[in-house]
């Protein structure tokens, strides 16, 4: 009887921690939306990607649980849990499917959008930022900019796992835009991933040789992956295209250590 009382417990906590993160995190759950193209890829990417948020989140109540005295029991929250995010994964769906009948925005108006977000992300306002920036993916879920500061906000805000689902949603909506790769090359080597950081940030230079930003990312990255000749490659490249950078002096001596 009294295993039962502490089950019940465990969902009727299960259920508020998950209702309040679905409150409270719903708009960036609807940062991936792939659109209304139809396309069941798309639409399997954005369900994964939304779970996965979920029970990560999640995942850090049940770890709480498990130093307590319900320890035992914590498998039967796990589950519970899991079982509650199916549900807030189908609400979400509900909503996808009536926004379908809102009426389009004009392009110029969401490029309007965007340039007051950057405004927001430049003076710190975060908030105000993902939320101006989730209004045009809303209305557009194809918009490439707002998808790329909304990921270069949550890695300003050093939120590198909300940053790595969204630009590795857009690297897959933009696969050809060197500062979305580049960004993604960023985060990458923020979460300590130094190898996979190196193949964006290789993609990013190869994609726009000339930009001396994406240069400095690559060499940053090399030195600290230990590829020296990577990073004497990249350092030779960036004397080239820009031999007045300053960093230039700096990565020299990296490499001399």
């Amino acid at each position: 009887m009294n295993t039962i009382i502490v089950l019940l417990i465990i969902f009727v906590l299960a259920v508020g921690i998950l209702a309040y993160l679905f409150l409270k995190k719903l708009p960036q759950i609807r940062i991936v939306n792939p659109g209304t193209s139809g396309e069941a890829k798309s639409k399997q990417l954005k369900h994964e990607i939304m779970r996965s948020r979920i029970e990560r989140a999640s995942g850090a109540q049940v770890k709480k649980i498990q130093k307590g005295f319900l320890k035992p029991l914590s498998d039967a929250a796990q589950d519970a849990i899991r079982t509650v995010a199916g549900k807030l994964t189908a609400v979400e769906r509900s909503y996808q499917k009536r926004q379908k009948g809102a009426k389009k925005v004009s392009k110029d108006v969401l490029d309007a959008k965007v340039k007051e977000g950057r405004k927001f992300l430049d003076a710190e306002k975060w908030d105000r930022a993902e939320k101006t920036f989730i209004e045009v993916i809303s209305a557009d879920p194809k918009h490439v900019r707002a998808y790329e500061y909304l990921g270069k906000m949550y890695l300003l805000k050093k939120d590198y796992d909300a940053a790595k689902e969204t630009l590795t949603y857009l690297k897959k909506l933009a696969p050809d835009d060197a500062s979305v790769t580049a960004a993604l090359g960023e985060v990458e080597a923020k979460l300590g991933h130094q190898q996979v950081a190196l193949k964006h940030l290789a993609e990013a230079v190869k994609l726009n040789e000339k930009n001396p930003k994406y240069l400095d990312l690559l060499i940053g990255a090399s030195i600290d992956a230990g590829d020296k000749k990577q990073a004497r490659a990249s350092l030779k490249q960036l004397k080239k295209v820009n031999p007045d950078n300053q960093k230039i002096a700096e990565f020299e001596k990296r490499l001399k250590a």
